[in-house]
């Protein structure tokens, strides 16, 4: 199930043992959400790392719960999966903690899979203890070795990830530049998990009718045509913004995974229609140059009328971005899923065109000339040259001698589609004078 299984390290504890936060400062990066309530983090969260020329995944696990909640009793059914495929265990605990019970059915699941031998435990939260006040209930929960530590106040951490790098047996890291990411956004119970989960064909990510079950960004391997991509599984990114703190947070996070998607799937409810909250979306994956493919799940349930309408309203919100690929189905049943590949696959490509420099600057050279630019301010733009600079996306830069006019940008951008076949694709077009 987890590819990562050479190099992963999970934390595992109760709730409120201060885990999202200790994986943060290990990680130095705001991987897992933090709050006070119990079950914030809902999911396996995982964070890759390179040190030391090492590549490690710090795996954050929900606190395991004496009396979950449906979400958490959900997630509970793959944690002896995740423990048996990691490669190191923390096991967490709030220095202060006195729920024995919860900590024993930890310490239990523990032994009941034979992984005492790559536990550490980590004490947690001795900002203000000494190593000799520990007390005596809990020297049973200690394996390997213990450490204390302070996520919050960054006490002791760093000899705890010393120690991980020194005996975990974590391989030399790979060319993890070449990762690429793919986000599935969209609104609140549009559908994303289920599709997570068909593409990955398995239960990974946990589904409900409950708005905001995920919370968490989850990332799965995802092939394809034979190219391996990180698939990322946000939470819903709400109509209104969120008065609970954790929600706005993770919406926060949703929209962040844009930095560094090439692509995006923007997942509409088709029993709902597309709207202007869908088309802030892919307006955010755009500016983000991040190319949004739109989803529309849920196809299955629409009869033959409610089809005919949702695709008129398409060709008026997608009038400015008519180069989107649309692609139809039902994440549920599957249907419409063999889609993908072949999208991803024509997209791909796209992404990785590089055009001649001499090519670009005859071609725009001739349209200059035929077609030109209207004065700007007083001052007609000359071309001076043409260049892509980048792929991934298709990045471009005009080199002119003044401004020109908004209107010109577009018909530039839209010869620059129709001649060189950027069909679907996000483009990065710079005009400079």
């Amino acid at each position: 199930m987890n590819e990562n299984k050479n190099n992963e390290v999970i934390l595992i504890g109760l709730p409120n043992s201060g885990k999202s936060t200790l994986i943060n400062t290990l990680s130095k990066n705001k991987t897992s959400i933090v709050g006070s309530k119990p079950n914030t983090t809902r999911d396996k969260v995982s964070q890759k790392i390179n040190i030391h020329d090492k590549e490690i995944i710090l795996s954050d696990l929900p606190g395991l719960d004496d009396n979950p909640d449906f979400l958490n009793n959900e997630f509970q059914k793959k944690v002896k999966e995740f423990l048996i495929d990691a490669n190191r265990i923390l096991f967490v605990i709030d220095i202060d903690s006195k729920n024995f019970d919860g900590l024993d059915k930890i310490n239990s699941l523990i032994q009941e899979i034979h992984c005492e031998n790559k536990v550490l435990t980590v004490f947690n939260k001795c900002e203000n203890f000494n190593n000799y006040e520990l007390d005596k209930r809990l020297f049973k929960y200690i394996y390997d070795r213990e450490f204390y530590v302070s996520g919050y106040h960054k006490i002791g951490t760093e000899e705890l990830l010393e120690n991980i790098i020194k005996n975990s047996g974590i391989r030399k890291a790979s060319n993890s530049i070449n990762d690429i990411f793919i986000s599935i956004i969209g609104k609140p119970n549009s559908g994303k998990s289920t599709l997570f989960n068909s593409l990955l064909n398995e239960e990974r990510s946990i589904i409900s009718d409950i708005p905001g079950t995920t919370r968490d960004s989850l990332v799965e391997e995802v092939v394809f045509n034979n190219k391996s991509f990180k698939v990322i599984d946000t939470a819903g990114v709400p109509r209104k913004k969120q008065k609970n703190q954790v929600d706005r947070y993770a919406s926060t996070l949703s929209l962040n995974t844009l930095n560094n998607s090439l692509i995006s799937f923007v997942v509409v409810d088709s029993t709902e229609g597309i709207n202007f909250e869908d088309m802030r979306l892919i307006s955010e994956s755009i500016d983000n140059f991040s190319t949004p493919i739109l989803v529309l799940n849920k196809w299955d349930l629409l009869n033959e009328e409610e089809k005919l309408n949702i695709n008129t309203n398409l060709s008026t919100y997608l009038k400015k971005f008519n180069w989107i690929k649309v692609i139809r189905i039902s994440a549920l049943t599957k249907k419409g899923l063999d889609k993908f590949s072949k999208t991803i696959n024509e997209i791909y490509k796209q992404l990785e065109s590089r055009i001649d420099t001499s090519e670009l600057n005859l071609y725009f050279r001739e349209i200059w000339v035929a077609s030109p630019p209207h004065p700007f301010r007083g001052r007609r733009a000359k071309l001076k040259y043409v260049t892509q600079y980048e792929i991934n996306p298709p990045s471009f830069s005009f080199n002119l001698s003044s401004r020109i006019p908004k209107n010109y940008e577009s018909f530039i951008e839209n010869k620059l589609r129709k001649e060189f076949k950027f069909s679907n694709i996000s483009l990065l077009i710079k005009f400079k004078s």
